[in-house]
């Protein structure tokens, strides 16, 4: 292959990978925004700056969760389509996990900021990382 290819299939894959990123970007924001009632370009603009009001972080935060649980949903649809039986114990060990995840993130939220303004981004931000720990262990899985 000559370079001129290499650097063309190079440029194309780049191109593919931002335009599927910019996609996923404006899937969430869209779903946000549906979530919350609001309009996209007001989700945006919050986004925009993560740090800039407590409204920000939130969204940022529950972007982040929604990212991950997307990426773990990821996982788990190519184990079953590797292995349907994987998937339906995967299933089941999954919903008991999203319950002591969800009910743990919680406690821990509170317990860091009481019933403040800030407890679901806490909350969110735990489960981010929760989730984005069991994603690795669902990928590095071998299924039966």
């Amino acid at each position: 292959m000559s370079a001129e290819n290499l650097t063309k299939r190079t440029l194309l894959l780049l191109a593919f990978m931002a335009a599927s990123a910019s996609l996923s970007a404006q899937t969430l924001t869209a779903e946000l925004a549906e979530r919350a009632g609001m309009q996209p370009s007001q989700v945006t603009a919050l986004l925009s700056a993560c740090d800039a009001s407590r409204t920000s972080m939130k969204f940022c935060a529950w972007r982040d969760q929604l990212a991950a649980e997307r990426a773990l949903q990821r996982a788990v649809d190519d184990k079953r389509a590797a292995s349907p039986k994987c998937a339906a114990v995967l299933d089941q060990k999954l919903a008991a996990w999203r319950k002591r995840r969800d009910a743990t993130c919680r406690q821990t939220a509170e317990q860091e900021w009481g019933a403040g303004s800030m407890l679901s981004a806490a909350t969110a931000m735990c489960a981010t990382d929760r989730t984005k720990q069991m994603t690795q262990i669902v990928s590095a899985q071998a299924c039966p």
